[in-house]
């Protein structure tokens, strides 16, 4: 019966199992997936008042889904951590069991002739050591020293990959603020100018529709008033072109900022633009000191370097012999057992004799890495050396651009007023004052572009140097008080204010730096 049974339900899980036919996600849950997410996007989307760079740079990076992923990432990392301890700790496991069978485990015994090797028969009797019913209960510790010790090595691993997790934060926290400083100045200029490209197009339309109809009544020779045209059609096309480029700044932005696209905010500097240039108030020997202190890819090869290490202990370890400890609790309800309950201790010692032949391999291996990661390293140092100087280059050409695209547009600003004043006194075409005026506004354009240009070197600078603008529990902070920080740390940064995380004693005796000590002989 228990054979059929048996049979029985194999062949229906076995049919089941092939059974199995792809299954598309219906589309209500699809749409109701849809749904869910334009709610979550659209959390926190209030904007009260003017946004100001300040504010731009604390919404995004409390809203930033890029900077979500990477802090998911490091919460990630420190549940590995977490797991690696635990895997240290022994095995301690419970395990409880039925069985019944139809029929007795009947068995019986032949004899062994030991001088013949030849089998006596059985004497045809059956003996039973076992009920047909039994459970059996036990309780079994067991601890495997150099799994411990393997263990130990990979937490430490992990958690040195915690930490470059939080550095890659940092990096892309680095790259946030960046992109939001250009964005947001990019954003500004675009404001401002499109308040002023449409009316030029509009001008620039109607004189288009008014040389049409002077031409159609032939009031001026049909080819001066097809080159008038093409001009103005020139023009329109530059108008439109301009336009396109700057209609989406806004929006990207927005994007930056975490905010729906279509909500509605204002940007701060676009009705009163101060154009302050910011100062640089720290020399290139106290760049290059911050920037291989504080930058994420170097910070980053550090803990690389101590994971190759310890890669090699964990070879030297996996090539000792292996130590295993139990210790068990046990119970049998068998009524054929003298007793059901007892306890056992053990200990057992293995080892591969051939794990001797690779010891010296694991050693070149491991001066290998250690090599390796000291190269990368120093690579990483150069090639960071290398983007602060041109960081400091690229700002100090941006600073002359600015400069050299005010004076253009004092120029073009003061031959427009001169066209402006020949048009009231008739003496110019309303062609030459739309072109004056679009030749304005383009300089205008590269004005602000090359203002944009200046904040975003000089912004670069910092980012080369890895400063971190934000605290560290800026996620914790509403976005009043991450703003107002935002606004005190670009402040202090332009004053020549670098405020670094302290360094403990201990931390600077272990990273090979000497002790400073106060008049008292205290360490500081």
């Amino acid at each position: 019966m228990y054979k059929k049974t048996l049979l029985a339900t194999s062949l229906a899980l076995v049919i089941s199992g092939c059974s199995v036919t792809p299954n598309k996600i219906p589309s209500d849950q699809l749409v109701t997936t849809a749904q869910t997410d334009i709610q979550l996007l659209s959390r926190d989307q209030a904007v009260e008042g003017s946004v100001t760079l300040d504010e731009a740079i604390a919404r995004a990076v409390l809203n930033n889904r890029d900077k979500k992923l990477k802090a998911l990432e490091a919460a990630l990392a420190q549940g590995q951590v977490d797991l690696a301890w635990h895997q240290m700790l022994p095995s301690l496991t419970a395990s409880a069991g039925y069985s019944k069978r139809d029929e007795f485990a009947a068995s019986q015994s032949a004899t062994l002739d030991p001088v013949t090797g030849e089998l006596t028969p059985a004497s045809g009797s059956y003996s039973v050591s076992q009920d047909k019913e039994r459970g059996t209960h036990d309780v079994a510790f067991t601890w495997n020293i150099l799994d411990f010790g393997l263990s130990y090595v990979r937490a430490g691993q992990y958690a040195d990959r915690y930490l470059i997790s939080k550095e890659r934060e940092r990096k892309v926290l680095h790259n946030i603020t960046q992109d939001v400083r250009a964005a947001y100045w990019r954003a500004v200029s675009a404001e401002r100018l499109l308040g002023k490209i449409n009316p030029l197009i509009d001008d620039a339309a109607g004189a288009l529709r008014d040389s049409r109809q002077v031409e159609s009544k032939r009031l001026q020779p049909p080819l001066e008033a097809l080159y008038y045209q093409r001009e103005l059609l020139d023009i329109l096309r530059a108008l439109q072109s301009l336009r396109q480029d700057l209609m989406g700044a806004k929006t990207e932005l927005a994007g930056l900022m975490g905010l729906k696209p279509g909500v509605e905010f204002n940007l701060a500097d676009v009705d009163t633009p101060s154009f302050h240039v910011p100062e640089l108030m720290l020399g290139i020997g106290e760049m290059e000191e911050l920037a291989l202190q504080q930058r994420p890819e170097l910070i980053e090869t550090h803990y690389q370097k101590r994971i190759s290490a310890a890669e090699a202990r964990a070879a030297i370890i996996d090539m000792l012999p292996g130590i295993n400890l139990t210790a068990g609790i046990y119970n049998d309800s068998s009524d054929y057992l003298l007793h059901q309950d007892w306890t056992s201790f053990g200990a057992q010692i293995s080892w591969n004799l051939f794990d001797v032949f690779k010891v010296s391999t694991e050693r070149k291996m491991a001066k290998t890495r250690e090599a390796l990661a000291e190269e990368q390293r120093l690579a990483s140092s150069m090639v960071v050396l290398t983007q602060v100087h041109l960081s400091r280059i690229r700002y100090e050409q941006a600073r002359k651009g600015f400069d050299l695209a005010g004076d253009y547009l004092e120029v073009a600003q003061r031959i427009s007023e001169q066209t402006q004043n020949a048009a009231r006194m008739n003496r110019t075409s309303k062609l030459d004052l739309i072109r004056e005026s679009l030749n304005t506004v383009l300089a205008e354009l590269r004005r602000d572009v090359a203002y944009a240009d200046l904040q975003n070197s000089y912004g670069r600078v910092y980012v080369s140097m890895g400063m971190d603008l934000l605290p560290e529990d800026y996620s914790m902070q509403s976005l009043h008080d991450l703003s107002e920080q935002v606004g005190i740390r670009f402040k202090q940064w332009e004053d020549g204010i670098i405020n670094l995380p302290a360094i403990p004693a201990d931390e600077q005796t272990e990273a090979g730096l000497p002790e400073v000590e106060d008049q008292q002989g205290k360490v500081i």
